[in-house]
């Protein structure tokens, strides 16, 4: 099982491990609800450098990535971003990215961490035709989520100079104060000139950045994090899983499987019918033409807690699965996600096989929080 470089940081900060697409990964360190309720109240950080990064660069890096990426990027300035989606022929999602443009044709993809070698593959697979060169980095860059209401505040003293620049939501810059404190690394060659980047993204609904440094480095930034800003506390995937749930993002692995597209879970708006085409372009429109689909949230009556593939029915008749669920610190409360027959899209209420019982579930609006 892979580990990453702050493996032993985790371990002296009394983590409990767990195995996530072949990484064996915090779960937390204090409780998942402390965490949880941590990041919504305040901050935390999340050690997420399983997940990976690809570079596209070259004179056809625009009109590459315009071909294979189901979002709109042409009107996408330097440090900007897009959420969307890499599909196949099918319509059918290999991966969802974020990619952010770093300049003249030049982009850097954040890919999920289960999917890096398919998607470099595919990339590859893909450009034969166009001038590009694709590099993947993942195993260069490490990567830190600080998440929560108070991040910017926090971050903000930790790097001074970065922030002094106007930093908007959806968009990439340098962390020159790392570049300044360790320019004498000459050994560090991320390709993209700059061996450190932030991001104001995340995948917890709250507002927060995602640093993108060398591995090498990653275990004296994250401690020096910790160090200056001693609100900010480690986080485990536990809780980034109750958080994006709570505001109903979806997950590669339970909601994005084999076989699904992007319309299946109401995406429709990342995907650019105005361009002339991209890869499963037609496919994806026919599948929202069909709709055959309708993804609900839900809360469920009693205490129980429904997980992915369980079961849904109406007057005892499947109509559909469980993609995710979890107990919402939040509102104290079983809630998920499901991926049910678009025939059932109005129901209001409906059962869950849990083990060999039926409970009673309703639907309800998401993002839940």
């Amino acid at each position: 099982m892979k580990a990453t470089p702050l493996y032993q940081t985790h371990e002296k900060h009394g983590a409990k491990f767990t195995e996530f697409n072949g990484w064996n990964m915090p779960l937390w360190f204090s409780s998942l609800e402390k965490e949880h309720l941590q990041v919504r109240n305040d901050s935390g950080v999340f050690d997420v450098s399983h997940m990976g990064e690809i570079l596209i660069e070259g004179t056809d890096a625009f009109s590459f990535l315009n071909i294979t990426f189901t979002n709109k990027i042409s009107a996408l300035k330097n440090g900007q971003a897009k959420y969307g989606f890499f599909c196949d022929t099918e319509g059918n999602v290999i991966d969802d990215i974020i990619a952010y443009k770093l300049g003249e044709n030049k982009y850097f993809l954040c890919v999920n961490a289960g999917n890096i070698d398919n998607v470099f593959n595919w990339l590859v697979k893909n450009s034969k035709d166009f001038e590009v060169e694709i590099n993947n980095l993942s195993a260069f860059y490490g990567q830190l989520a600080i998440q929560g209401p108070n991040s910017i505040k926090y971050l903000s003293k930790t790097f001074p100079i970065t922030f002094s620049k106007d930093f908007q939501k959806y968009t990439i810059i340098n962390i020159e104060d790392l570049d300044k404190k360790y320019e004498s690394k000459s050994s560090f060659d991320s390709l993209v000139e700059n061996n450190f980047l932030i991001a104001r993204t995340g995948y917890t609904g709250e507002d927060g950045f995602e640093l993108f440094v060398p591995n090498e480095l990653i275990i004296e930034i994250y401690k020096n994090i910790l160090n200056d800003c001693p609100n900010i506390k480690p986080c485990g995937l536990g809780s980034r899983d109750t958080l994006r749930i709570e505001k109903g993002f979806p997950l590669h692995g339970n909601e994005f499987i084999e076989g699904t597209a992007p319309s299946d879970f109401n995406l429709n708006k990342f995907i650019d019918d105005s361009k002339d085409d991209f890869i499963g372009k037609d496919a994806i429109l026919k599948k929202i033409s069909d709709n055959q689909f309708a993804f609900v949230g839900f809360q469920m009556e009693d205490n129980s807690i429904a997980r992915n593939g369980y079961e849904v029915f109406n007057n005892g008749s499947n109509i559909g699965k469980v993609t995710s669920g979890t107990y919402s610190p939040i509102l104290k409360k079983g809630i998920g996600l499901a991926l049910i027959s678009s025939d059932f899209s109005e129901l209001r209420n409906f059962d869950i096989k849990i083990r060999k019982n039926f409970r009673k579930a309703f639907k309800v609006d998401y993002p839940f929080v």
